[in-house]
């Protein structure tokens, strides 16, 4: 029992496959009760997922039917359930469909039909077809056709495909077994209910008894319609649908519901297999096509007959057979054979059906032409041969031939053309016969309906009525003018007889009677308002209607006539009034002395009449001015030949007011509009005369007007006012659009070209000009003729509008509508079809018979000179009509030549017609289009390219590629073609298909190119699989993924998942519709108001907007539609893209590595051009940015651009992460808007830049170079916009680039922007440079400041008055920064520039400060700035900074202060080397490390960009010297140049992840900085080296696989090179807040590392570290180590994971500050202090502390307030100024507090103290300033005699302390400065020791305790301490006591381990390690540990010791 029930315990997975069949049963139960509760997607379907199988074999019966259970329920709800489709199915016709069982029988079926619902119906029914041919056992055969009948009859023909069906039909009919074959029949049955009648062609195979039994069946079926009963997943909308339908009670014949429940008619063509009749036709059958005897052509053409029988033909050459066939037709004299031979031609058209096109339209002129044969029988059969043709080609095609036909002049030709085209139009819908073709057609069959022969009227009266069924009767009677009431009535008749076979285009008949009454009741209420509106308004004839208002499709061109109204609009015609009419009209509303004023001889009496007669008409209504009247009492003599010019005025005046306010008909412009052109010449009226024109144009038709004032400004001698009427019709063409006729207007213009005067001629030419712009390159054809020089003019002209597109019309009727208030409808500029204008040759006449045998001769010299005389042709031709006769087909069959140069001469010919033809080439296209494919098999690479270029050119000229895909002609190239077919064919589909409409191409065309082309992404040729590659993507817009990946699904295994991966690949590139939808149209909204309810006859595209719109107008009428509008609303929903705009990712590495290895193209252009934006696209694709923000942004309206910039700004605050993840592609995106020539699209892109930037720069971003690179040079380009605006904008993103880029690398772009040719932008360029050079001195100069200032300098002698002024400030401010040094770095300028700059240089001199002062903002000068750097003691001396700007200025923790550092220390040019690379991915790989430090230290860890902190250029020194006091050489000390690379990858290497490589860079940096601490060029590398030992002591801290020995040793080489920069002050003063910051953090965390105290050398590590640290409190630039630590305690305070220990010795850190703050409070910016003070106050106010253990940091924060106060006074208050928000903290109250406690009153008492500092100082005026004491004269040549010597390496002293040195210094390098400064400050600290210690003996002239040098070298020293310990130990020896102490003082007096002496040490070892972390108490004892002061404490030891020792003293 026990053994029966274990299988509980195990899984249920495992009970599934269990030996017990029990266990099994319990584990299926269990399964399916899981199954029914996961969800779809649930990873747990995973462990089941190979069970299925198993499960469906199961051997026992009850587990078995169980089991089947359990899969029905999986297959149903799984996702995983299509990966076991196959495996499951087979075993399903195996084991279950033959059990004995019924139930599991029918559920083996239903899990069959449950796989056809998700969509894997072609698996199960190929595995189904497979049982049925495989299986022998017939039960499982009868099953399998059961379940196959079945799946059929619930999902009908569309999903089981019954082709594959009918090759198994005739042998199951023929089985052996009974129910086999009932089960067949039934299928035949079921499929007859679907196909009808398609299907009896295929049972012909059958015995006549089962055919009839069959038929016997087939009728019981009666007329039922069948309908799908069971639907797939994806056609859940259609089943709703269906259901919606059915409860409405309709009938389902009635409508259908988007087509898809209404199966189509199945061809039965389609169910054929073709027979290949050219391998079967006879030997001799050409040759007795050929012969003399009848009886011979008859034989063939009979063979021919049987073999063109079978129903369906496979794809061939048919040329020749097609050529011998129409040969027998034209000319053979048997009736006969002719017969038969059409006959032929019949079944060939039939067999082929479209494959038949290519053939079509040489066949259709010889057939037409045999109508005039009499013989019936042979009109018989050309009348059923021209049928079969027609299907095979368009009515559009054949319309030559056919109007040929109709114009011939037998009368049986004619009427048989006629009854011809009545056919072709009864299968043509409403679409297709549009009004072009009726306007070609219809006026060729009139004039057959008048002629005399009876039948041809009467085929003529069928033609037209069958064309007024198709179109409607409304569509064609314009085009039936004037016609006979009998002709009308017999045409009427014809059209009620008419049968129409083609599917109409109409709309669907509503839905119910109610909607119907609903939508006619509105209709008619709309039609009346719109006629009353249309009445009280619209008088003017372009505006008249019959029926109501004027339709416009949205977005055509506005229409002379309203499109679609249905109705003939007639022109109001005014009526001419008579001269007595116009006298009493006159009269009624004119004053007598007004009108007889008009003509009255005195110029005066007529000006006074026209005043009053202005008067009169503008207090007249517009209904009430006689129009006509007025203007024909103005033209009165004299009328507007006035000869004074005021009266003239005021008549030109007149006119225009009522051309503008009165009803102004082309009746009264008539008799005004020629003395208005007369007067275009008038110097004083001929603004106003132009203006009345234009007003006039615009109140009648400007088409019209147009015409007038050329006919008669051409006719006028006077050449102004030609070239005066050419100027306005130019312009008057721009402001109301091209609603002009071309052709007179080109006839005028050419009239013009050609006149004699220039000015006529340059107007015309500016006319023609405007004419390119509407018309394009085409116009040039017009004025091929013109001399080569009027060519040149032209074609200068036509540049000026090359790419420029129409501006919008602003006059006419849109305009007018817009400004009323109506709804505007999208206009565009109207298309002139320049190809209808061009004269064109019939070139048919010279292709002669000969020239056709010609070509097809088998000489390849005579094909030659075939093809040359078409060259010739063609040529002579220039422009010819499509009727080419049988060239193409010969053409064709040259591009297959064996002969290359032959088919490259085909080709260009076959081009040269394409360009010939223009768009009526596409007839000729499926003749030609084989011909060319043949071309890309040849193997010479230029016949090839030819061919594109040929592919190309028809492509271009046929406007789309519709005919390019008809006939499978592609499909049979990708099919058949070799490698360079397919690898040419494919590419060229690559570039052509995505820019095609997917409209225009018939789907299944292009579907049957796939298989091919997935059949190429497998293709053994490497260029084929990528061509097919490259070509999925277009393939995909026109089909969809869905429809490729069924394709995909019916591969191989092996082979689709390859495919697969491949569309999923291409599937996101996908183009999206835009979300955002403008204004709905004007059209959209009628519909609206018309029809509330959204019915099936709205058009597809108003679908959404109509149900958008009854959401607002209809109210709840709108609900009750959304049954049937779901599905569109579920599209809608899945088409709007909800994910974030930008996505957070890290792939702008990967895009930024592509383009630096050449992957994709650089971001380098002048012009955008297609390739750069489709590579964008990409790259945001793959980036997964939004779609539809995507669509917005690439968009051809700049609306969009304007509301993805809108999207992109309103995520800026929200998503700021993501937007500099992709900064990268916006700012691409952005530079592309910059070519845009809208102005709001370009002032929104600049605002949402501006926000950016500034927002990157308060997040401390810093730009990386390739996004500069990508933006920067195109945000130059705008910089001299002519719009202030843009101007200013740009500006102000400069300004913030600042802060994010360095400035150094910043000027270069600038620099680059003075080399243009637009002055403006020259000037504003300059303008940035100056700006740049003010801002952080002339080291921000690139590539070097003399480059740089010499092109400065070049351009004051620019001609632009801006660019000089510009350039001369430019170099004053350099001139301020450096003084007279800039004369020789901008090197010779000629004498008048050189004025120029010194005069400028004087000018500024009032109000700039002297030369050499700072040219950055000092500390003792506050700033505006809420937070200024600290100032290094360079700046507060007054030497101009030449260092390199700080990392500090890059990092993230302050960007208040980022600015600041900025601007006090310029960056300078980074160098290129492999530096940058080697940090970079040492950062990458510490960051990558893990470790268990706290969390405040990844938080205070600031993350910089090393590339361009480390890779900072140098100053090179111009001085050499040894250190002070020694004697060496340059040479003996080994000191490293500036230059030495290897110095820059040591630093780089410190942060090394290898220990070892990190050792050595330490070693050689160390060693660096002993031999060389003093040089200005590694002042500049000490945040570098910072950093690196930052991060290695980072690596080490977190390393968890390193020995505590290796992690020991790395420590302690750390640990010297620290001590070695920090003992050195020139280096320590350099070191930044934050990389201070970083590296105090660190090595107080070490310090408290629980691994040292297990490891020997643990005490000397934390020793170390404690010195270190009081170096850096110390010796460091104190404002920014007191920030730093102030910055650490804030953090620490508020991290949950600080070590309490970490705090107090963070406050120690301060305490000592604090002890120290005497003696550094003029050196401190208390500005910076006190906004830290602020912060932590601010975050941690005094009332946080009452719930904390401790209040010791708030007690230290106040300490550091209370002695400020007692240093600085009621002077502190001024520091506020620089904190924000300074209310939200307590420091304002308490500094208040302390100041009125008196605490500051101890400064005033110490004040009065003298100090060193004061005894030294030079004396002070009252206002502050120095006071310079005059010297002599001899003084000053003293003076300038020592600094001539001062370069010498002799000691240097000091004398003439008051000396002011400045002016000297001020002509000096920075280097020499900087030396000299050094220099007197050993001296100051000379003289300070001399007064405080006296120690100094006379002969020690060194000032060695200052010097940084003798710091680290005790040997070197003036007073060496190991003589006085070699003297001490010899007097201990002699009074006997014990020199181990000396001794091993000396022994350790060498430079320990750690770069320091151990004397120091021997102090810090009298202490405990609790130096810095010990108690309280123990604090203020911390000694003083710098090697200097230590050094000095110990010589001062032993001195006094011996001392006692002369005197006989004793030591203690």
């Amino acid at each position: 029992m026990d053994e029966d029930t274990e299988y509980l315990k195990l899984p249920i997975e495992d009970q599934c496959v269990h030996k017990l069949w029990k266990a099994r049963v319990h584990g299926y139960e269990a399964a399916l009760k899981l199954f029914g509760q996961w969800e779809e997607k649930s990873p747990e379907w995973n462990k089941y997922t190979f069970l299925m199988k198993k499960i469906v074999i199961d051997s026992n019966a009850v587990a078995q039917e169980k089991g089947l259970e359990t899969v029905l329920c999986f297959v149903e709800n799984s996702a995983q359930a299509s990966k076991t489709v196959g495996d499951v199915v087979s075993g399903l016709i195996a084991k279950c469909l033959g059990a004995p069982k019924a139930k599991t029988k029918d559920m083996a079926i239903q899990i069959a039909l449950m796989y056809v619902e998700i969509e894997k119906y072609e698996i199960v029914q190929e595995e189904i077809l497979k049982g049925i041919a495989t299986s022998k056992n017939p039960k499982v055969v009868a099953a399998c056709i059961a379940t196959l009948t079945q799946a059929l009859r619930e999902f009908g023909p569309k999903v089981i495909n019954i082709k594959l069906v009918l090759k198994q039909v005739p042998v199951l009919l023929e089985d052996r077994d009974k129910n086999v074959r009932e089960e067949g029949k039934k299928l035949l049955v079921e499929l007859y209910r679907w196909i009808g009648q398609a299907l009896k062609p295929q049972l012909s195979a059958l015995k006549p008894i089962q055919v009839t039994e069959l038929e016997a069946e087939f009728e019981k079926l009666g007329n039922e319609k069948p309908q799908q009963t069971r639907f797939l997943r994806s056609q859940q909308d259609l089943k709703a649908k269906m259901e919606a339908r059915m409860t409405e009670g309709n009938d389902a014949n009635e409508e259908e519901v988007d087509g898809g429940d209404v199966v189509p008619d199945i061809d039965p063509y389609e169910l054929l297999e073709p027979v290949d009749i050219l391998s079967q036709l006879p030997k001799d059958f050409y040759e007795k096509c050929e012969a003399k005897k009848w009886q011979e052509r008859k034989e063939a053409v009979d063979a021919l007959e049987q073999l063109v029988a079978n129903p369906k033909l496979q794809t061939g050459d048919y040329g020749d057979l097609v050529r011998a066939l129409k040969k027998i037709i034209a000319k053979d004299s048997n009736v006969m054979v002719i017969a038969v031979a059409g006959k032929c031609m019949t079944g060939l058209a039939n067999g082929l059906k479209k494959k038949f096109s290519p053939y079509a339209l040489a066949c259709i002129p010889t057939i037409l032409e045999k109508f005039k044969e009499k013989k019936q029988n042979v009109v018989t059969a050309m009348r059923e041969a021209i049928d079969a043709i027609y299907p095979s080609t368009t009515i559009e095609a054949i319309q030559e031939d056919v109007l040929a036909g109709l114009d011939n002049k037998n009368p049986s030709v004619k009427a048989e053309t006629a009854a011809f085209l009545g056919r072709c139009f009864a299968k043509c819908n409403a679409t297709v016969l549009n009004k072009k073709l009726l306007k070609t057609y219809c006026p060729a069959l009139i004039k057959t309906l008048n002629e005399s022969d009876p039948g041809v009227r009467d085929s003529s009266a069928e033609a037209l009525g069958t064309a007024m069924k198709v179109v409607g009767e409304k569509v064609i009677m314009p085009f039936l003018p004037d016609l006979e009431a009998m002709k009308m009535a017999k045409i009427k008749e014809c059209c009620e007889k008419a049968v129409v076979s083609g599917k109409s285009s109409g709309p669907a008949k509503p839905k119910t009677a109610i909607v119907v009454n609903d939508v006619k009741e509105t209709t008619a209420k709309s039609a009346e308002a719109v006629q009353k509106k249309a009445g009280a308004v619209i008088k003017k004839p372009p505006a008249a209607s019959g029926s109501g208002p004027p339709k416009k499709t949205p977005g055509k061109p506005v229409a002379k006539k309203p499109a679609g109204s249905g109705v003939k609009v007639e022109e109001k015609v005014e009526k001419e009034l008579s001269p007595e009419d116009v006298e009493e009209k006159a009269a009624a509303i004119l004053p007598p002395d007004v009108i007889t004023g008009i003509t009255d001889a005195n110029w005066k009496t007529r000006l006074g009449a026209m005043e009053s007669l202005m008067q009169t008409i503008q207090t007249l209504d517009r209904v009430d001015i006689p129009t006509q009247v007025l203007v024909r009492t103005l033209c009165k003599k004299p009328g507007l030949k006035d000869n004074n010019f005021q009266v003239i005025k005021l008549k030109l005046e007149a006119v225009k007011y009522l051309a503008e306010k009165s009803d102004f008909s082309k009746r009264s412009a008539e008799y005004v509009i020629n003395d208005v052109v007369d007067k275009l010449s008038d110097a004083k009226n001929g603004s106003i005369t132009t203006e009345a024109l234009t007003a006039i144009a615009e109140a009648t038709a400007l088409d019209f007007v147009a015409n007038q004032v050329t006919d008669f400004a051409m006719g006028q001698k006077n050449p102004k006012v030609q070239a005066e009427a050419l100027i306005w019709l130019s312009n008057a063409i721009k402001e109301f659009g091209f609603v002009v006729q071309p052709k007179p207007i080109i006839e005028t213009a050419k009239k013009g070209i050609s006149a004699t005067n220039p000015a006529v001629r340059t107007a015309a030419i500016t006319l023609v000009g405007t004419l390119f712009l509407y018309m394009g390159p085409p116009l040039r054809t017009f004025f091929d003729g013109e001399k080569p020089a009027l060519l040149q003019q032209l074609n200068t002209e036509f540049d000026k509008y090359s790419g420029q597109t129409p501006p919008a019309p602003v006059r006419g009727t849109a305009p007018k509508k817009q400004a009323e208030g109506e709804e505007e409808e999208s206009q565009e500029v109207e298309e002139v079809n320049v190809v209808d204008l061009i004269p064109r040759t019939d070139i048919s006449g010279s292709i002669t018979e000969t020239i056709i045998n010609e070509l097809n001769d088998k000489n390849w010299k005579v094909r030659n000179e075939a093809l040359q005389k078409v060259t010739t042709i063609l040529n002579d031709a220039k422009f010819i009509t499509p009727q080419l006769g049988e060239l193409p087909t010969a053409l064709a069959a040259r591009m297959s030549d064996s002969n290359t140069n032959l088919v490259q001469q085909a080709l260009t010919i076959g081009q040269a017609l394409a360009i010939a033809m223009g768009p009526n080439c596409r007839q000729h296209v499926r003749i030609l289009l084989p011909g060319f494919l043949q071309a890309l098999s040849v193997n010479k690479p230029t016949v090839r390219a030819t061919a594109i270029s040929c592919l190309n050119t028809w492509v271009e000229q046929c406007n789309g590629m519709k005919e390019f895909f008809e006939g499978e002609v592609i499909a049979d190239a990708l099919k058949t073609g070799n490698p360079f077919v397919k690898a040419d064919l494919l590419t060229w589909l690559a570039e052509k298909l995505p820019s095609v409409n997917a409209k225009v191409l018939n789907k299944d065309d292009v579907n049957a190119c796939v298989p091919h082309l997935l059949a190429a992404i497998e293709d053994r040729t490497a260029d084929v699989r990528k061509a097919a590659q490259d070509a999925t993507l277009g393939f995909m817009i026109h089909l969809g993924y869905e429809n490729m990946s069924r394709h995909a699904s019916k591969l191989k295994p092996a082979s689709k998942s390859i495919v697969q991966a491949q569309l999923d690949k291409v599937r996101p590139n996908l183009p999206t519709k835009p979300v955002a939808v403008a204004a709905p149209s004007t059209q959209a909204v009628a519909k609206a108001k018309i029809a509330p309810h959204p019915s099936k006859d709205t058009p597809k595209e108003d679908d959404e907007t109509a149900r958008a719109l009854s959401g607002k107008i209809g109210g709840a009428a709108a609900s009750a539609s959304a049954a049937p509008g779901a599905k569109s609303s579920r599209k809608k929903d899945d088409d709007v893209d909800t994910s974030p705009l930008l996505p957070l990712n890290n792939l702008k590495t990967q895009r930024i590595n592509d383009e630096v290895k050449l992957r994709v193209l650089k971001w380098n252009f002048a012009v955008p051009r297609d390739e750069f934006v489709d590579q964008l696209k990409e790259q945001m694709t793959v980036a997964g940015v939004n779609k539809s923000l995507m669509t917005n942004m690439f968009h051809m309206d700049f609306k969009f651009h304007l509301k993805a910039i809108e999207s992109l700004n309103e995520d800026l605050n929200v998503n700021l992460e993501s937007q500099k993840a992709n900064l990268d592609l916006v700012l691409k995106w952005m530079t592309l808007r910059f070519f845009d020539t809208n102005p709001s699209v370009l002032l929104k892109g600049l605002e949402y830049l501006q926000s950016v930037f500034s927002m990157l720069a308060q997040e401390g971003y810093h730009m990386l170079d390739s996004e500069a690179s990508s933006f920067i040079p195109y945000l130059i380009t705008k910089v001299g916009d002519p719009k202030d605006a843009v101007k200013n904008s740009v500006h102000g993103i400069f300004k913030t680039l600042w802060r994010i880029y360095p400035a150094s690398k910043l000027f270069p772009y600038a620099m680059e922007g003075i080399k243009t040719k637009n002055a403006r932008q020259r000037t504003e360029c300059l303008e940035e440079l100056g700006s740049l050079i003010e801002e952080f001195g002339i080291a921000v100069c690139q590539p070097s400041p003399s480059v740089a200032l010499k092109e400065v300098a070049k351009q004051i002698a620019d001609r632009d008055n801006a660019v000089r002024s510009a350039a001369l400030n430019c170099i004053v401010h350099a001139y301020c920064q450096e003084g007279e040094k800039v004369y020789k770095l901008i090197g010779q300028l000629s004498e008048k520039d050189m004025s120029l700059l010194e005069e400028r240089i004087k000018r500024s001199a009032k109000n700039r400060p002297p030369a050499g002062a700072v040219p950055v903002k000092s500390a003792q000068t506050p700033t505006p700035n809420p937070n200024p750097a600290p100032t290094s003691p360079d700046t507060r001396s007054g030497v101009p900074l030449r260092s390199a700007r700080p990392a500090s200025a890059y990092y993230a923790s302050d960007n208040k202060n980022t600015r600041a550092e900025v601007a006090e220390r310029p960056q300078v040019r980074p160098i290129s080397g492999v530096f940058a690379m080697e940090l970079e991915q040492t950062v990458q790989r510490a960051a990558g490390l893990r470790g268990n430090i706290d969390s405040s230290i990844h938080i205070d860890l600031v993350q910089v960009n090393f590339d361009d902190i480390l890779n900072e250029a140098v100053p090179m020194p111009r001085y050499k010297r040894a250190a002070v006091g020694t004697s060496h050489t340059v040479d003996q000390l080994g000191k490293t140049n500036s230059s030495d690379p290897t110095l820059d990858i040591n630093i780089s290497q410190i942060a090394h992840p290898s220990l070892n490589v990190s050792l050595n860079a330490v070693q050689h940096v160390e060693n660096v900085i002993n031999k060389s601490a003093d040089e200005s060029w590694l002042e500049t590398r000490v945040d570098q080296i910072l950093i690196g030992c930052t991060m290695q002591l980072r690596l080490l801290y977190q390393s968890q696989d390193r020995s505590l020995k290796d992690v020991i040793q790395g420590y302690k080489a750390l640990l010297r090179l620290l001590m070695a920069l920090f003992v050195q002050g020139n280096l320590a003063q350099r070191g930044s807040r934050d990389v201070l910051r970083d590296l105090a953090h660190l090595g107080l965390h070490v310090m408290l590392d629980s691994r040292l105290e297990t490891a020997d050398d643990a005490d000397q590590v934390v020793r170390a570290l404690n010195v270190l640290v009081l170096k850096m409190v110390e010796k460091s630039d104190h404002t920014a180590m007191t920030s730093a630590l102030l910055r650490l305690l804030h953090d620490a305070v508020g991290s949950d994971n600080s070590n309490s220990k970490y705090i107090e010795l963070v406050m120690k850190c301060l305490w000592r500050i604090v002890r120290n703050l005497n003696d550094w409070i003029n050196t401190i910016n208390i500005s910076t202090i006190l906004v830290d003070l602020h912060n932590f106050l601010k975050t941690y106010p005094s009332s946080v502390w009452k719930d904390r253990q401790s209040d010791t940091p708030i007690r230290t924060i106040k300490t550091i307030i209370h002695t400020l106060v007692r240093l600085q006074g009621d002077a502190i208050l001024s520091n506020l100024g620089t904190i924000d928000n300074l209310k939200e903290s307590e420091l304002e109250p308490y500094l208040q507090k302390l100041l009125k406690s008196g605490v500051s009153k101890e400064k005033d008492a110490t004040n009065k103290l003298p100090t060193s500092d004061q005894q030294s100082s030079v004396p002070e005026k009252k206002d502050g300033s120095s006071k310079v004491r005059r010297l002599s004269k001899s003084t000053q040549e003293t003076l300038t005699a020592i600094f001539r010597k001062i370069g010498s390496k002799e000691l240097s002293q000091e004398r003439y302390p008051d000396a002011d040195i400045e002016p000297f210094l001020s002509r000096s390098s920075d280097f020499f400065k900087n030396y000299i400064e050094r220099g007197l400050k050993f001296m100051e600290e000379k003289k300070r020791k001399e007064l405080s210690d006296g120690l100094l003996t006379p002969d020690n002239n060194n000032p060695v305790e200052g010097s940084p040098v003798q710091q680290s070298s005790g040997s070197e020293s003036g007073v060496n301490p190991d003589a006085y310990r070699e003297r001490l130990k010899k007097l201990r020896a002699l009074a006997g006591l014990e020199t181990s102490h000396v001794a091993s003082s000396n022994a350790s007096s060498t430079m320990n381990q750690f770069g320091f002496s151990s004397s120091s040490i021997s102090v810090t070892q009298t202490r405990t390690v609790s130096t810095i972390s010990g108690d309280f108490e123990n604090v203020p004892m911390v000694p003083n540990v710098t090697s200097s002061s230590s050094a000095t404490s110990g010589i001062e030891d032993y001195r006094r010791r011996l001392e006692m020792l002369k005197s006989g003293g004793h030591l203690s």
